[in-house]
């Protein structure tokens, strides 16, 4: 659903709403125009099992997906918690270096820190602070191999690279999850399912020739809104459901002199 990404999500909700209620005010008519070119009774009756079996299907669809977008979330909230234990690491095991290489190594790593809080807080930076996150670790690397090829190749030296390397390889594995999505078919074919159960709604609720007004928006109300949770949850950082940086913000408050 990345075409919803330039709209703030309040738009989406009522552009979703107005969406449904226009197919359910359309399916309304169609039934009219049926009912006024046929007179067989059973359509009403395949009508109302057809809508069952919509909303049904809409039911498993938005559970399936639902899942999906969950499980991604949940993924982005694990790698800010393993980020901050890999910086954290790092920071401490910096201290077995001798000057000047410690007080270049933990400002960096103290940068690095406030860089990545600044990008999930403000998107429109995340170019910007992926850039200088590669250039953070050609510094950090450059320095342990300057301390290798001085001949600094104890055990414990063995322990600082292996943090610094994981602090590279968690930037690289944070980038994957968040650029997860919800596959664009499924997010197409969920919004055209939904527009079309609306439009069988509206076609069997002609059965009787009059408009049910407010039970048709209270329907749409509540159909919209947990749409719109899957809507917010594709976002990997915008909208209501936006992932913690509890972890990171602790950490910083822990590392800043």
């Amino acid at each position: 659903m990345t075409v919803l990404d330039n709209f703030p999500i309040w738009a989406v909700y009522v552009g979703l709403v107005v969406t449904v209620l226009i197919a359910a005010e359309v399916g309304f008519r169609v039934g009219i125009w049926m009912q006024d070119r046929s007179d067989k009774p059973a359509e009403g009756k395949m009508t109302g099992a057809v809508v069952g079996g919509m909303l049904g299907l809409m039911a498993f669809m938005m559970a399936f997906t639902i899942g999906i977008v969950i499980n991604q979330q949940g993924d982005r909230k694990a790698m800010v918690v393993e980020e901050a234990n890999a910086i954290g690491t790092a920071w401490l095991r910096a201290g077995f270096l001798e000057e000047p290489d410690l007080s270049a190594v933990r400002p960096l790593l103290v940068e690095y820190t406030e860089i990545r809080i600044a990008a999930a807080n403000d998107p429109s930076q995340f170019d910007t602070v992926v850039t200088r996150s590669e250039e953070i670790h050609n510094d950090l690397w450059a320095i342990m191999e300057d301390n290798v090829r001085r001949g600094n190749e104890s055990a414990i030296m063995g322990l600082t690279v292996d943090s610094i390397n994981d602090v590279i390889d968690v930037h690289s594995e944070r980038l994957f999850v968040a650029n997860l999505r919800l596959p664009r078919l499924l997010g197409i074919l969920l919004l055209l399912a939904t527009v079309l159960s609306f439009m069988l709604v509206g076609v069997a609720s002609s059965a009787d020739r009059k408009r049910d007004t407010s039970a048709m928006i209270i329907f749409a109300l509540v159909f919209v809104a947990v749409l719109i949770v899957i809507v917010d949850l594709d976002r990997p950082q915008e909208g209501l459901l936006t992932v913690p940086q509890t972890a990171m913000t602790d950490l910083l408050r822990q590392i800043t002199p």
